[in-house]
């Protein structure tokens, strides 16, 4: 299994990077999690097939989070019309939010969803939900209470991958990258301790209680990519990493 980093910036593009979106890769099919507003453009850079894409996996209502969606789905109804289903899974209300957004990004497109083989899951913490041969377990994480926030863990293939989200220190990011065999975890300062996202300063005190084969940062301010002296993995755009 393969993940491309299609994006691993925040809400301010800092660094120039893209909006939050990994690419997990086995044989001809793909699944994305999360799917920030510039994963169409890298996604055509990187050549991919939509129709390859199964799943998406949203881990919080922000625009650089779950925003490219609106792209993804007017190019599936009209440039390259999807006859593959698509699975799209998210915090409690993810098919309302889904569709509202088209509307307000594009008007009269949300009715076009109906056109295109599309279903929409809830994930909720403490139940693993089965999607044919993945299983996704989600726990809430500390961030912008009204976005959802949840932190993800998807089973695909015999593999383990678990991502963060958008989060401050919470505990359940110890349940989450239990046994993972790769582990995406936000860093989005330097020094600063704050609600809503972690430090690399925090995750030096924490790191000893992840339980995983690779830890990478992502979702990093200018400060925490800057910075010379570091002991962790830090994740790039186009990177492509073997799991």
């Amino acid at each position: 299994m393969e993940l491309t980093v299609l994006g691993c910036g925040d809400a301010f593009g800092n660094a120039g990077r893209n909006n939050t979106s990994f690419l997990l890769s086995e044989g001809a099919e793909h699944v994305l999690l999360d799917c920030g507003a510039t994963t169409l453009v890298r996604l055509k850079h990187f050549r991919i097939d939509l129709n390859q894409i199964s799943t998406i996996i949203i881990s919080h209502f922000h625009g650089d989070h779950y925003g490219g969606l609106p792209f993804f789905l007017i190019s599936s109804m009209f440039e390259s019309p999807r006859k593959a289903p698509l699975t799209i899974i998210g915090p409690k209300g993810v098919g309302k939010r889904v569709h509202e957004l088209q509307e307000a990004m594009y008007a009269d497109t949300a009715g076009r969803m109906e056109d295109l083989d599309l279903t929409f899951l809830e994930y909720e913490q403490g139940t693993p939900l089965k999607v044919g041969d993945k299983t996704i377990e989600a726990w809430e994480v500390d961030h912008s209470p009204s976005s959802i926030p949840h932190a993800i863990r998807l089973t695909w293939k015999g593999k383990y991958v678990a991502f963060s989200g958008d989060t401050s220190w919470s505990d359940n990011l110890t349940s989450l990258a239990k046994g993972t065999d790769l582990f995406i975890c936000e860093c989005n300062f330097l020094n600063q301790v704050s609600f809503g996202h972690l430090s690399y300063q925090e995750l030096l005190k924490k790191c000893e209680m992840f339980e995983t084969k690779q830890l990478w940062l992502t979702h990093m301010a200018e400060e925490v990519i800057n910075e010379k002296n570091f002991v962790f993995n830090r994740l790039e755009d186009g990177l492509k990493i073997k799991i």
